[in-house]
């Protein structure tokens, strides 16, 4: 089973690039994995090739998945420099003051999300564990069905 943990706020942020997210415009028919990652962490580089492997596999599905980068204005560099050596596939964003990271209660990185529909997160995980990627893919895979039967019927249930 899957279980409602909250709803997200809604929230804003920029890509590499400067351009805006909105996550509930993003979240619209999408299911949106969360990934908050820094330069720093190696667990979070470690995830990284995992989760553009995901994303690869699951674009055509109405998946998105956002990389949040939480360095600060000093170390930004290097952290786009590590996205751009990699050419990873999904988007990466900068959370530079953590005010996000804040409003979602995370402590320690890497932390991940999914969150669905209205801004339902139905799974949330600190750390990384090669161990538990076929159980993280599994959930995420019943989440994506659940998303696209939900659509198809033009909504969710009332």
């Amino acid at each position: 089973m899957i279980f409602l943990l909250f709803n997200i706020q809604n929230f804003t942020l920029k890509d590499f690039d400067g351009k805006s997210y909105d996550i509930k415009e993003e979240l619209k028919g999408n299911v949106v994995i969360i990934d908050f990652w820094a330069s720093w962490c190696k667990p979070c580089i470690k995830m990284m090739p995992f989760l553009d492997s995901i994303y690869i596999k699951y674009k055509n599905s109405n998946l998105k998945i956002f990389g949040i980068c939480v360095d600060t204005k000093k170390s930004i560099s290097l952290a786009k420099s590590i996205w751009n050596k990699n050419n990873f596939s999904y988007t990466p964003l900068w959370d530079w003051d953590n005010s996000v990271m804040e409003m979602l209660g995370v402590k320690e990185i890497p932390h991940i999300f999914i969150v669905y529909g209205d801004g339902e997160i139905l799974y949330k995980k600190e750390g990384y564990d090669e161990k538990e990627r076929e159980a993280f893919e599994d959930t995420l895979r019943k989440i994506i069905v659940r998303n696209i039967i939900e659509n198809s019927k033009g909504g969710k249930d009332e």
